[in-house]
């Protein structure tokens, strides 16, 4: 079952949780290869994550928290290679769990939007 919420112009899916795909799996696991503070707790915390939404846009961007928290930060950005297309990874701040992974967001010039994440092998990944 799929609803659509319209929020600030974007257009969320809602569905039913599901695992990550491969491919988003291996992304997400690029992503928490790099060193920050509190990357293990999260590298824990990614061995169950769930995706629970999807952008109505048609871009690739992932979430695995439906509209919790307070506040979201940034912790990866991704660029990928011989483009002007990234990515981010970002926490959000739980009121029960402290700090969780909210998502994967995908970020295009205006190129028409991929049907999956880019391989991580193509991404120049940094912490913020």
């Amino acid at each position: 079952m799929r609803m659509l919420i319209e929020v600030a112009n974007a257009t969320i899916v809602g569905m039913e949780a599901r695992p990550l795909t491969r491919r988003e799996r291996t992304v997400l696991e690029a992503l928490l290869a790099v060193d920050f503070q509190r990357v293990e707790t999260l590298q824990r915390l990614a061995t169950e994550v769930l995706v629970v939404d999807t952008c109505g846009c048609g871009c690739p961007s992932i979430m695995f928290q439906h509209g919790r928290g307070r506040e979201m930060g940034i912790k990866v950005n991704a660029s990928v290679r011989g483009s002007y297309n990234g990515l981010f990874l970002y926490v959000i701040e739980d009121l029960e769990r402290g700090e969780v992974l909210g998502g994967i967001e995908w970020l295009d010039v205006g190129e028409a939007d991929p049907d999956e994440l880019p391989s991580p092998e193509l991404l120049d990944i940094q912490t913020v």
